[in-house]
């Protein structure tokens, strides 16, 4: 990944955790919330390796930690096991396809949120655990979308990667 795709990258990442935070309680749909900041992290990471990926999940981890001022060291190794995890699909499996983004989306969702809660267990497991199937089902649904975008950011057209 170049420098400036390692740009885009961050900026991409800090977008996404601020539509999060001014947004992302009022995406609410049948008590299902997306988590855009994780989204983007895990959709983003179908595009770079392990190492670029764990330190995109390191930022985007600490940018959710610093906002929920507790579990800041949760929020750390959480998504920066799943930025690692997704990146080093590299040669295990064929990224460039949507539908792999969508389970990519709802897998990493869900495991990045039972992880969390083997480190930071939370009062109500029912209802925490429901919360992140949800929502996990409400990331895949909006991955397409942010997988098309993502790509066309990151990447650039198919014309542009032909000249490079």
């Amino acid at each position: 990944m170049s420098a400036g795709q390692r740009i885009r990258l961050t900026l991409a990442l800090l977008l996404s955790f601020t539509l999060h935070i001014a947004f992302g309680s009022s995406l609410s749909l049948f008590n299902a919330q997306p988590n855009l900041a994780l989204l983007t992290l895990l959709v983003c990471c179908l595009f770079c390796g392990p190492r670029t990926g764990a330190f995109a999940g390191f930022f985007t981890g600490l940018l959710e930690g610093s906002y929920a001022a507790g579990y800041l060291g949760s929020f750390l190794v959480t998504r920066s096991l799943a930025g690692w995890l997704v990146g080093a699909l590299d040669e295990r499996l064929f990224r460039d396809n949507p539908l792999i983004a969508m389970g990519i989306a709802f897998l990493g969702t869900l495991l990045a949120e039972c992880w969390f809660f083997l480190f930071a267990p939370q009062p109500h497991p029912a209802r925490y655990f429901l919360n992140a199937l949800t929502g996990s089902l409400y990331n895949a649904a909006l991955a397409l979308p942010l997988y098309y975008l993502l790509r066309r950011f990151l990447i650039g057209s198919a014309d542009d990667a032909r000249h490079r």
